[in-house]
Order: structure tokens, then C-alpha cells, then sequence
């Protein structure tokens, strides 16, 4: 059964701030719920209230309280007690179109979907200086909860408190889906925070086809989540009160089996990556199809962090300023990076949080850089070694970078780390610099560099450490003018095939 909640909806999300507004307007609408106590307080579902600036349909019940249009009705308690016998009930909650404010939190059990009607059905924060304010907060150990078509605005600018998240979801919680949902506000946490443990997880997360469309920090934060989707979702305007800050931010407890599919980022504040996972791992995950734009180059478009048996794979990074930031840095072991265009950044891999990074092959990618020391692939950098490590089939280009830019670097991403077992083939390289550089600690070994295609570059080869053995040299083109290797130091030569 459809509920129809009491709402007032006019003029604009200030609705408070009436002034604005000519006084013929403002008494239009104060005629309008005049004519609701001559009709004897019965409901009055869509009273068209037209005038010179605005035209607005008026939403109330005999219920609704007659207060100075300076303010709006609060429907928190209403919709509380909806949300309660709905939850108990088992039947869906159907809210109509309107603006609903609310002035606190709204506590959600299990078993409850709450639907629109689209995002003319918004839930909207009222303006408070209070910390820690949501639109929702779910109720610990709660399962099965949906919302689908809905707007849920947390009110960034008229709540000025610390911590303000629109939908906020603690430990220990189980099925909750978000479908073709916009989000709105949040400040110096995400628009929507999973706070799940390691040993108490958030279970089955999904978002499907949503909008999120400002964050004064991240849109969504993941902590201790396990079976998570985000797909076919639009990502915009996030970062606006702290540019260091991802639109997807996966942090300090494990992700597992997570996927990010067929999303659109659009940057225009960011610079710290569009998806990142910090201090902690993503297992099992795959992250593909998506489009990151950073068309102000301002390096709000990358991928980065710890993973672990993860695909990164078909991503399309348009834009960014060039290096890391708007390429792919990727942490840890068992990963897959497939497929990827770079049009303005780089691939960095680097070791585990806590152990030597392996098992990684990196093919197919199309790289470009710019800017100063933006190596195109590098592996290197953390505390950590890296082997077993595969770049095969990628065409890379740092012609448009600056200084130490080499096409493919072995052992060096900001940090020299000895590196063991890795293949270096069959790639399509052009360089400022080397078109391959060898750069690692003592210990490195088994290298084999094989039928690349040198286009372009300084030398074809540059070795910079002593440090290498069992090195192998077989079947590259070279096509620029200097085919030789150059040594950085004095030491034995490499034997070509």
C-alpha cells in the first residue's frame, strides 16, 4: 500500500529563506494552506499554486501543523514510525514526490525497502551545527534493507558539523542495496560510510545505477566490507572541501571480493586518485569498464592501492596530470592489469603492505605520460621486493614527459628494490630517456628483455646499477639512431642475442 508521508515542496532547497521571494508568492502559498482548514484539515494531495516567480505543488495531510513559512515541517518523527511498521510488516515503504525534511537521523531496521519515485522523491537534512548527523543510519546487525529511486540529500552547506555522512552503515550489517539512488552532501567523511570489521564485516553492498553528485571528501568509503558491487554508477563534484580525497576510497580493513564495473567519473576537485584503497587490502576483486575524466588535469583520475588477486582491466583514464595520480598504482600480489588506456599517467607497482609483491602480469595496457620524471610502466619503491613479475604486449609513450622518463623501468619507482624473475616482451616503446631502464638493489636477477620494439628514445637500454645477473638480451628492434646500450657505470658488458 502506498503511503502518503506530508511534504512540502516549493521554491527550493532554502525554502527557509522565503525572502527571497516576491510576497505575492509567499502569500499564494499561505492562501494554500488556508484553503486546507476550510476543507475541514482533510488531505489536500496536489494543490497547484502558480505565480510570478514560481510554480509549486504543495504536499500535506490533516496533520500537517500550520507554521510561519520561514520554516519548513519537520517529518522525522512521521516518517520514523513509517519506517518502523513497514520494517515490521515486511511491505515496502512508497514515499511520493516531494522534498521531506528531516532534522535527525532516521534509524533503518532490517527488512525494509523505502522507494520513490526519483529524485523528486528527496529525504533532505535540515540546516544544524550538530556532529555526526545522516540522513540514514542503519541499525547494527540489520539485514535486508533496499532503497531504489530516491534522492537523499544530506544538506553539505546547511549542516555544518563535523561528520556528516548521508547514509552511514556500522558493523555486522547484511544485504543493503542502493538502486538508482542520488547522493548528496557529506563533508569530511563519505557521502556514504560502510564501517564494517575485519571479524565483523558488512555483507552483500550494493550500489546499481546511482548518481553521486558532491562530497566535501569521498562519495563512497569502504571499511571491512565482503561481496560488494558498484556498477553502472556516476561519480561527480567529489572532494570539494579537501581535494586529497578519492571518490571510492576502500580503507584500513580488508575489502573482499569487491566490484567496481561500468562506472563514469567526471573530476573537477580531486587529486588524489578516483579509486583507492589504503592501509588495507582489497581481495578478490576486479575493477573494469570504467571511465575516470579528469579533463582539469589535475590527477583525480587514477587507480590506487593494495590489492591482492585482483583484475584492474578495459579502464578508459582520460585526462590527468601525467604521472601516478592518473595512471594505475598498484600494491601487493596476485594482480592482473589488463587492457587499460593511460592517456595521461603512468603503471606503478610496488610490494605488499607487509611482503614482497609477486605474481603480477601487466598486458595490453596503452600508457602515456607527460611532466617531469613520469616513467611509463616502473616497478619498485616500499619496503619490500618485487618477482615474478611479467610487462608483455603494452605500447607505451613518454615523448611528452620531462627528465628521467623512461618507457619501462626494473627496480625503481621512487625507491630502488631488488627484483627477481621478471620479463620485459614484446612491447611497442617510444621514450624522452631509455626506452628500457635497469635500476635496482643488489640481488636482482633473472631478467629477460625479448622482442620489444624500440621506437624512440635516448639509448634502447640504459643500466644504471651493477646489480644484475643472469640477464637476458634477446631479439629487440631498435629503431631510434643510437642502438647501443649505455652503462652508467663501468661494469661487465650484457651479451645480445
Amino acid at each position: 500500500m502506498t503511503e502518503t508521508v506530508p511534504a512540502l515542496k516549493a521554491l527550493s532547497r532554502n525554502i527557509f529563506h522565503y525572502k527571497r521571494h516576491s510576497l505575492k508568492t509567499v502569500s499564494l502559498l499561505w492562501g494554500a494552506l488556508l484553503l486546507t482548514q476550510s476543507c475541514g484539515g482533510k488531505s489536500l494531495r496536489s494543490t497547484k499554486v502558480s505565480g510570478a516567480e514560481t510554480t509549486a505543488s504543495v504536499y500535506f495531510s490533516s496533520s500537517t501543523p500550520f507554521l510561519p513559512l520561514k520554516q519548513v515541517r519537520d517529518e522525522r518523527e512521521e516518517l520514523q514510525r513509517l519506517i518502523d511498521e513497514h520494517a515490521e510488516s515486511g511491505t515496502p515503504l512508497k514515499l511520493p514526490s516531494g522534498l521531506h525534511y528531516i532534522s535527525a537521523s532516521l534509524k533503518i531496521p532490517s527488512n525494509l525497502t523505502i522507494e520513490g519515485t526519483g529524485n523528486s522523491t528527496e529525504i533532505f537534512l535540515m540546516n544544524s551545527e550538530v556532529k555526526g548527523q545522516n540522513v540514514f543510519r542503519i541499525v547494527k546487525g540489520s539485514t535486508n534493507i533496499s532503497f531504489k529511486n530516491l534522492k537523499i540529500n544530506a544538506n553539505q552547506q546547511g549542516n555544518t558539523g563535523a561528520d556528516l555522512v548521508a547514509v552511514f552503515v556500522p558493523e555486522n550489517v547484511k544485504k543493503i542495496s542502493f538502486e538508482k539512488v542520488c547522493f548528496a552532501g557529506g563533508r569530511d567523511r563519505g557521502v556514504v560510510q560502510v564501517k564494517g570489521l575485519n571479524d565483523q564485516p558488512v555483507v552483500g553492498v550494493r550500489f546499481v545505477n546511482c548518481e553521486f553528485i558532491e562530497a566535501g571528501r569521498t562519495a563512497v568509503e569502504l571499511r571491512g566490507t565482503k561481496d560488494v558491487e558498484i556498477k553502472n554508477c556516476t561519480f561527480r563534484n567529489w572532494g570539494m572541501f579537501n581535494a586529497d580525497s578519492p571518490a571510492i576510497q576502500l580503507q584500513s580493513q580488508d575489502n573482499i571480493d569487491v566490484n567496481i564495473s561500468n562506472n563514469k567519473f567526471y573530476n573537477s576537485f580531486g587529486r588524489q586518485f578516483a579509486i583507492e584503497c589504503a592501509a588495507a587490502y582489497v581481495v578478490n576483486g576486479k575493477i573494469s569498464n570504467n571511465q575516470l575524466l579528469d579533463q582539469q588535469n589535475l590527477g583525480g583520475n587514477g587507480i590506487s592501492g593494495y590489492f591482492k588477486n585482483t583484475e584492474i582491466s578495459n579502464n578508459s583514464l582520460v585526462g590527468g596530470n601525467g604521472n601516478q595520480r592518473s595512471g594505475l598504482e598498484i600494491f601487493g600480489i596476485n594482480n592482473r592489469i589488463l587492457n587499460n588506456c593511460v592517456s595521461s599517467g603512468c603503471i606503478a607497482i610496488a610490494p605488499g603492505l607487509k611482503e614482497d609483491g609477486f605474481n603480477i602480469t601487466i598486458t595490453g595496457n596503452k600508457i602515456a605520460t607527460k611532466g617531469e620524471n613520469a616513467a611509463g610502466i616502473q616497478i619498485g619503491n616500499g619496503k619490500y621486493n618485487l618477482r615474478d613479475v611479467i610487462i608483455k604486449n603494452n605500447i607505451v609513450d613518454t615523448r611528452k614527459a620531462k627528465g628521467n622518463s623512461s618507457a619501462v623501468v626494473i627496480g625503481t619507482y621512487h625507491l630502488r628494490r631488488m627484483v627477481k624473475d621478471i620479463v620485459v616482451e614484446e612491447n611497442t616503446l617510444y621514450s624522452n630517456a631509455f626506452c628500457i631502464r635497469m635500476e635496482a638493489l643488489p640481488g636482482s636477477s633473472n631478467i629477460a628483455i625479448r622482442k620489444n620494439i624500440c621506437k624512440a628514445g635516448m639509448n634502447w637500454l640504459g643500466v644504471i646499477t651493477d646489480s644484475f645477473d643472469n640477464v637476458i638480451l634477446e631479439g629487440n628492434i631498435k629503431e631510434m639512431p643510437n642502438k647501443e646500450i649505455l652503462y652508467s657505470i663501468k661494469m661487465p658488458s650484457f651479451t645480445e642475442r
